[in-house]
């Protein structure tokens, strides 16, 4: 079995003799990063920081030891079946979680590493074979519009960072790899939990993986414990429907409830709703519900589209078709359309700026 490899730009360099000496002194600032991570891996370096989205609180950063990183690698390598020689494609952001554990994943399993720049289609031009690649739902659904037969050709794919829509999913149904959603964030050290997309095995829910302990709390929030992510219990702000301690169905986000008039509205059942609507005219852009600031009801719940605007007419029926699904609390109470979303440095939409520059209406 031949020695792991590294691919950077057009070269390949073998990871165990990889070095900052032996590298060409100007790269791309993704590439140094990337290999400054697999040289202080393969040196021992013991001790790891990331910074926190917020999904449990308020941004922090949080330090994670070897063995942490590696224990996490380990149960994916076991669930997905990842083999020494095959071939990951890392086109995440390596100073976040999901793209530096891509990099541990591989170098544990004794995988050949690809790096690409994230980018919104990362595989692009590539004729290279990859056999493992980590994907946010952005990058897949580019994919998807640009070139659908790629993603058939690599034998694992996982997708995170945000929910996926019902279109994005209906259309990896055809496929005939292995595609999982993940569900985790920093402070679980990525995935604790997959989610199988497309037949053989499809899921409806998510499995955790061996070692994952799951409850609720009062606010019917997720709750984790795990050897390898420390003796405290994570709390999450996720509302779930717990079916077993090891499966459950993500249902939203505690903090995305809008109080509008006194009644809890869960902006993702809403977005459910739009969604099935659009689809039905072939829309693509991405969109968001959100609650806005009101002076009789609190909030008023609002959906922002991007790159696209509805006519009157189709303002109209949307609204019409969304009443015979959703409660008149739950209506969309205005549309606001923004010419491109701005995003996090993980690629998720950054609903708060976006909401923060919005037009009064």
């Amino acid at each position: 079995m031949s020695a792991p490899m590294i691919k950077v730009g057009q070269t390949w360099w073998p990871l165990s003799t990889l070095s900052w000496e032996r590298l060409p002194p100007t790269l791309p600032e993704y590439e140094r990063h990337a290999l400054a991570f697999c040289i202080d891996w393969l040196g021992g370096k013991n001790t790891y920081e990331f910074k926190t989205s917020g999904s449990t609180g308020l941004p922090k950063t949080i330090t994670f030891k070897r063995q942490q990183l590696e224990a996490s690698a380990r149960l994916t390598q076991a669930a997905l079946g990842l083999k020494a020689g095959e071939t990951s494609l890392v086109c995440l952001d390596t100073r976040l979680i999901a793209g530096a554990m891509m990099l541990v994943r591989s170098m544990v399993t004794g995988m050949n590493i690809i790096l690409t720049a994230p980018s919104s289609n990362p595989l692009g031009e590539s004729k290279d074979t990859i056999d493992f690649v980590a994907l946010v739902p952005y990058q897949l659904m580019s994919v998807l519009q640009a070139a659908p037969e790629k993603l058939n050709t690599i034998k694992n794919i996982i997708i995170g960072g945000a929910p996926l829509t019902t279109s994005t999913m209906n259309q990896l149904e055809r496929l005939n790899n292995s595609i999982y959603a993940t569900y985790g964030m920093t402070e679980t050290i990525s995935h604790i939990a997959l989610q199988k997309l497309n037949e053989p095995h499809r899921q409806n829910r998510f499995e955790c993986l061996p070692g994952i302990t799951l409850h609720v709390d009062n606010r019917g929030c997720l709750v984790i414990e795990a050897k390898h992510l420390g003796p405290a219990p994570i709390i999450t702000n996720d509302v779930i429907e717990l079916i077993d301690p090891k499966t459950f169905k993500w249902l939203g986000r505690y903090d995305r409830v809008i109080n509008s008039g006194g009644v809890k509205v869960s902006a993702e059942k809403v977005e459910r709703a739009v969604e099935s609507v659009l689809l039905e005219r072939g829309f693509t852009s991405r969109f968001f519900v959100a609650g806005i600031p009101d002076t009789k009801f609190g909030e008023q719940v609002v959906l922002v589209i991007e790159d696209e605007t509805l006519s009157p007419s189709e303002e109209d029926q949307l609204q019409k078709r969304l009443m015979l699904q959703l409660d008149k609390y739950e209506l969309p109470r205005s549309i606001h359309y923004v010419p491109s979303f701005l995003e996090t440095s993980s690629q998720k939409i950054d609903r708060l700026a976006i909401l923060a520059i919005l037009p009064q209406k």
